[in-house]
């Protein structure tokens, strides 16, 4: 039997993963072995073909997979749109197009047999011989030297609140399948104000005409802030920079003082907010657990809203229907959703306030984002790594424990040699690990590490 390595979901970091793979393959390895269970690969979620034609939140030309060509993604998208230039904010599913051209290519040059598989992965055991053995949903298992969790984005959490109208055809926990038949007779909740709810307000008002009225509700009432122009790496140096600074407070005061000396000089603070997500890992790893959980409780919101940022014509686009009163903003927490029919009755309390209000909505949608706590995890196999001890969480609930080379660190506290996690929870230890930047160097990384050890 040949060694594999096998990839365990194949949307953004399993397909630039096995293209790593297939382009510096490790020793010894003769087959990489790339599973999905969605319908296609190299999409995921984020670079799926919808109707809408969802944009990506990034400028064209800082989107390559391959950091010896900057400008990759660029090129390949002016096949598709010739006069694309390196600031536009382009389609999401162009994204994913560039995605699949990019493993067909590395597959057509590599000595390595690249296999796809479409199915759900299950179960994980070690067999004897040390080979580890995938078990699937309705095939027959496989066998792998070394596996890579690359799962993706989770589901937006399971909220109490919503328990009783969670089979009610008005509630939608899946913000990307909307029903077609809303429209201008009807009002709309959308919980969380976060990118997802950019996206899902987007999706519902395109045809201003046949628009909802839309409300949203998140805990501050926070809405991402605008991406500009402006030099990435304007603002250069490393964590030295935060050197004295020994907690959440005295790093906030050290960033906002870079800003204004940024803005002073004629700058844009979005140099700043790259700049620090650049040295976040760093820091982040040397915080204290206490200075951890400060950040994610009260500042994290705050963070978010400058860190993700909404492409110009979006935010333009929100701003209108605000200004128009198509779309209100709001801050507070949902106490409970009720049946009324074929609506839903929200009762809520503003934030700030002492009591509770309430209203009717034709559907209430949950944009609240992917909730990365593994004891809450919908994942079979998440869940069966756990119970299992391969896998344990982070006491704050961010995602996955893994060493310094991407291995996950079991329930005993220890990380072997043939176990990986690629992916956005990798926040629990990096803190910055959602974007393409991060994860293509986390990827690059590990295909590093999985060579040199094969060697």
């Amino acid at each position: 039997m040949p060694n594999r390595i096998a990839i365990v979901g194949a949307g953004f970091c399993g397909t630039v993963l096995a293209a790593a793979l297939l382009r510096r393959p490790p020793a010894d390895f003769a087959e990489v072995v790339l599973i999905e269970r969605g319908p296609a690969m190299g999409r995921g979620l984020a670079y799926a073909v919808r109707e809408c034609p969802f944009l990506l939140n990034v400028p064209a030309g800082r989107l390559s997979v391959d950091a010896n060509e900057p400008l990759q993604f660029l090129r390949f998208a002016q096949r598709a749109v010739p006069d694309a230039d390196a600031e536009d904010f382009l389609p999401r599913q162009l994204y994913g197009d560039y995605l699949q051209d990019v493993l067909v290519r590395a597959q057509r040059d590599s000595e390595v047999k690249l296999t796809r598989i479409f199915g759900e992965v299950t179960n994980l055991s070690r067999r004897d011989g040390g080979l580890l053995r995938l078990d699937f949903a309705g095939r027959d298992p496989l066998h792998a030297s070394r596996v890579i969790l690359a799962l993706g984005n989770p589901p937006p959490p399971a909220f109490r609140w919503a328990e009783e109208v969670r089979n009610h055809p008005a509630y939608l926990e899946d913000p990307w399948t909307l029903p077609a038949q809303l429209n201008s007779e009807h009002s709309v909740l959308i919980v969380g104000n976060g990118l997802t709810m950019a996206d899902v307000t987007f999706s519902l008002t395109r045809d201003a005409g046949r628009a909802p009225r839309l409300l949203t509700i998140s805990r501050r009432g926070l809405i991402p802030l605008p991406q500009s122009t402006f030099h990435a790496a304007a603002v250069r140096g490393g964590a030295e920079f935060f050197a004295d600074a020994a907690s959440i407070r005295e790093i906030l005061a050290a960033g906002r003082n870079l800003a204004r000396e940024v803005e002073r000089l004629g700058g844009d603070w979005r140099e700043v907010v790259t700049f620090i997500r650049n040295v976040a890992p760093t820091l982040w790893r040397r915080l204290p657990e206490a200075e951890r959980r400060r950040f994610v409780r009260h500042l994290q919101s705050y963070w978010d809203i400058h860190r993700h940022r909404l492409p110009p014509q979006m935010a333009a686009h929100m701003e209108a229907l605000r200004r128009n009163g198509m779309l209100e903003i709001n801050a507070g927490r949902i106490h409970r959703l009720e049946p009324r029919g074929d609506r839903l009755r929200v009762t809520w309390c503003r934030r700030g306030a002492d009591r509770t209000e309430s209203f009717v909505v034709d559907a209430v949608v949950n944009a609240t984002g992917p909730d990365y706590a593994l004891k809450r995890s919908r994942n079979p196999l998440l869940q069966a790594l756990r119970t299992a001890g391969w896998v344990s969480e982070d006491p704050l609930d961010l995602g996955l424990r893994t060493d310094a080379r991407g291995a996950c660190v079991g329930a005993d506290g220890s990380a072997g040699d043939q176990l990986f996690y690629l992916g956005p929870m990798l926040r629990a230890d990096h803190w910055e690990a959602t974007a393409v930047t991060e994860l293509r160097n986390h990827a690059d990384q590990l295909a590093r590490h999985l060579a040199d050890a094969a060697a």
